[in-house]
């Protein structure tokens, strides 16, 4: 067989996956619409898993089992990303403005939703408390910096939930005016863990570091400056945008630097293969030991545990918990029960899958 021959083959072949496409997306929308009518939970990971086994039995041949298991999960991710197009054919809120991380980041997770921007992390927090936005994107932590402090007091202080995390590869840039050189460069603008994180590039020169409220307002303020004197540490989409050029390319200190974003929202989901606490306790001997040892007894191991201060009460704090397992099992559900009764206060914080 020629290889023109081969080809149309193969052209043949695209046009019925395109079919069977449309097809499928046409049952997601069938799907979709139940479940919003019974008030389902819209994602649905132990049955990815389902779908997945069963689709890999269906390979004959075992050297494109791994290749196909790669496209059957490619294709349910393009599934839920319209199911969230679906369901959420409401406004998406994040802080910042076009170009920052958690915008870059709300456009991957939700392809083509509305957007809203707000000035600081609490201002989304509220619009999806008031249901002025379906669900709000929020930076939670860094692999290089670690958390983002703010945010646990923000979601201690409001009734939100977290139902989904997205962990986005960050690439810092220097972002200068049109013209301007590396040598010309005195401030440089930017969110203060944006800066933290390129700490060695900055030893490495004499720059003054200003701290401003995201990357992208840090850009928008250099372009609207036009001096070669200033700079912006930000992503290459923000240099597109404000039309910078990138003097200094992937200059954050870790190759590996991410930030782990969150999807807040003012409902719960009930499943996934991970879910997150926030609780206090009496401040007095054993009490918070007594607590590990209830979530040890029921056999759920905590993948991360962190403390915060409570700031109206002096040298008292709350806590929060990373459990793996699921939390509609009967294990769980003893455990929550018995949790409660040894808390002051208890929030299931989020439900979602990694």
């Amino acid at each position: 067989m020629v290889l023109e021959e081969v080809r149309q083959e193969i052209n043949q072949i695209d046009e019925i996956m395109a079919e069977l496409f449309e097809k499928r997306m046409k049952a997601v929308e069938q799907v979709i619409g139940y479940k919003l009518q019974n008030n389902l939970p819209i994602l649905d990971s132990s049955r990815e898993q389902i779908v997945i086994a069963k689709n890999l039995a269906y390979i004959k041949n075992d050297s494109y089992k791994p290749y196909y298991e790669d496209f059957i999960k490619n294709t349910m991710e393009i599934s839920k990303q319209y199911q969230r197009q679906l369901s959420n054919n409401q406004t998406v809120g994040f802080q910042g403005t076009e170009g920052a991380f958690s915008h870059i980041a709300l456009g991957r997770i939700f392809k083509g939703a509305s957007t809203k921007s707000f000035a600081t992390f609490e201002e989304v927090f509220k619009a999806v408390e008031s249901g002025e936005i379906a669900c709000g994107i929020i930076p939670f932590e860094n692999s290089f910096t670690g958390e983002v402090g703010e945010v646990f007091d923000l979601l201690y202080k409001y009734d939100c939930h977290i139902n989904e995390i997205y962990d986005l590869k960050i690439s810092h840039n220097l972002l200068g005016v049109k013209g301007a050189k590396l040598s010309d460069i005195k401030q440089v603008y930017s969110h203060h863990q944006a800066l933290s994180q390129c700490g060695d590039f900055f030893d490495k020169h004499s720059f003054e570091l200003v701290p401003y409220p995201n990357t992208a307002l840090a850009a928008k303020y250099v372009f609207e400056c036009n001096d070669k004197s200033k700079a912006a540490v930000a992503s290459s989409e923000t240099a597109q945008i404000y039309s910078l050029d990138v003097l200094a390319k992937d200059i954050n200190t870790s190759a590996e630097n991410t930030t782990r974003f969150i999807v807040i929202s003012k409902k719960l989901k009930t499943t996934g293969n991970r879910f997150n606490l926030l609780f206090t306790v009496e401040h007095s001997t054993g009490k918070l030991a007594n607590v590990m040892q209830i979530i040890g007894k029921y056999g759920f191991n905590m993948e991360s545990i962190k403390s915060k201060s409570l700031r109206d009460i002096p040298w008292q704090y709350y806590f929060y918990v990373e459990l793996v397992g699921d939390c509609q099992s009967d294990e769980a559900k003893e455990m929550l029960c018995e949790l409660k009764e040894n808390c002051k206060e208890l929030k299931l914080l989020g439900v979602y899958s990694k």
